[in-house]
């Protein structure tokens, strides 16, 4: 996994004051592997608590903190997509 533990805390940080502290987050994409170089940064999220408001400003705060690109994929109640088992499969829970 391609991150520093201060990258790590600081996800697991801006994750829980935006979407509550028991919401659950997966690295998933190119930054899971060791062998791969660059890449922007994938988080799936399953929230406690959600809105697009938490998740706009979420992704700006760590956007800025980390300084990388961030996609967020936040699961949405009654809203399967396949991109959220394809990040729990192959991702790594922070």
């Amino acid at each position: 996994m391609r991150l520093t533990p201060q990258q790590r805390q600081a996800i697991l940080a801006s994750v829980g004051h935006y979407f509550g502290p028991n919401a659950h987050v997966w690295l998933f994409g190119s930054r899971v592997s060791d062998q791969r170089r660059g890449g922007d940064v994938d988080l799936y999220i399953e929230p406690e608590q959600s809105s697009l408001l938490a998740e706009l400003r979420c992704k700006a705060q760590l956007k800025e903190v980390l300084d990388l690109h961030v996609d967020l994929v936040v699961k949405r109640p009654g809203h399967a997509h396949p991109i959220e088992q394809i990040a729990r499969e192959t991702g790594v829970r922070l």
